[in-house]
């Protein structure tokens, strides 16, 4: 499937390798699950190509790879913004070649064209971008930044779903509670969450200790998974409790479940986050509820039966965060 920026073509100066060296880079810089960064990026042939790597699949926490999937979805978005930034076109092919299952997409730069302002923005958020698993500090988004937070979605054939409704909120604390409960009397996605998280000799994936905590608070909400122990003096807001987190909750939904509808929700997702991060928002993952297939479903019911959910994202105002560690070998 094609997905150009533009539908012209034309001939124009290539990317030097310095430029071959950023669009790999903005590609790594992609958030996963488990930060296992599941991506195997090149530049073959006058494009930067996306693979997926199966040694970094989780078998027990995203069976299917639909995370994995997405992952490579979000490595794409980066790429394509890029190569948008360095002031060229941006030639984008999702599945290019069905026979190769672990191929999900490339971008070709083309001809010259000045980027647009808001992608020189986008694209300098991709570095700022980090994953925030402290307490929000519970001052509301706007209207105008949630309506832009969903046309970056719907540009990617998405919709953002926010959960307003304090019904639907409190069934979603449920479901991630009891997705939660789940995961954790499972043993092999319990010694997969052990392989990666919380390892202080992880220097380039994973989440290394003290980024991650095993236990969750038993009065948090929503950061069940990464959050436990005492919250610090110094990460408290001014006249706050950040134990009280109540973050805007939103959900990317893509209209098919297959590994396109996943590509494609990947993207939509990478470009609310940087929208969200140029406008100075913070953001993490709730990813548990859709990890399990029966809590998946209720999820779906809850959205209306009609959107396949594909990740929850918790936003807010944060603290400034430390990046997750990156690897060396993202390429081939």
């Amino acid at each position: 499937m094609r997905q150009d920026t533009d539908a012209t073509t034309g001939s124009g100066s290539p990317p030097d390798a310095a430029e071959i060296a950023q669009l790999l880079a903005a590609g790594a810089a992609a958030p996963s699950s488990h930060n296992t960064q599941p991506w195997r990026l090149r530049w073959h042939d006058g494009a930067v190509e996306v693979h997926g790597d199966p040694d970094r699949a989780l078998a027990a926490a995203d069976p299917d790879g639909r995370e994995l999937r997405m992952a490579c979805g979000a490595a794409l978005a980066n790429v394509r913004l890029t190569v948008r930034a360095q002031g060229r076109r941006a030639h984008v092919q999702l599945l290019p070649e069905p026979e190769e299952p672990w191929f999900f997409g490339r971008v070709r730069p083309g001809a010259a064209l000045p980027p647009t302002g808001w992608e020189v923005e986008l694209a300098a958020a991709i570095p700022r971008r980090h994953t925030d698993r402290h307490p929000f500090s519970g001052r509301p988004i706007s209207a105008a930044l949630r309506e832009q937070l969903g046309r970056a979605a719907w540009r990617e054939r998405c919709r953002l779903v926010l959960v307003d409704g304090s019904e639907q909120r409190r069934q979603l604390r449920e479901l991630t509670a009891e997705a939660h409960r789940r995961q954790r009397a499972d043993p092999a996605f319990v010694a997969e969450w052990e392989r990666w998280i919380g390892h202080s000799d992880r220097v380039d994936d994973g989440l290394p200790h003290p980024r991650a905590r095993h236990e969750p608070r038993p009065d948090d909400a929503w950061r069940l998974r990464d959050f436990a122990g005492t919250i610090a003096a110094d990460e408290r807001f001014p006249g706050e409790d950040p134990v009280e987190d109540e973050p805007t909750i939103a959900v990317v939904a893509s209209y098919d479940d297959t590994r396109l509808a996943h590509v494609q929700a990947g993207q939509a997702m990478e470009q609310v986050l940087l929208t969200a991060t140029a406008r100075g928002l913070a953001s993490s993952f709730v990813a548990s509820p859709l990890e399990v297939a029966t809590t998946r479903v209720q999820v779906r019911a809850l959205l209306g039966g009609v959107l396949w959910p594909q990740m929850v994202l918790r936003l807010g105002r944060g603290r400034s965060v430390h990046p997750t560690p990156r690897r060396a070998d993202t390429g081939d």
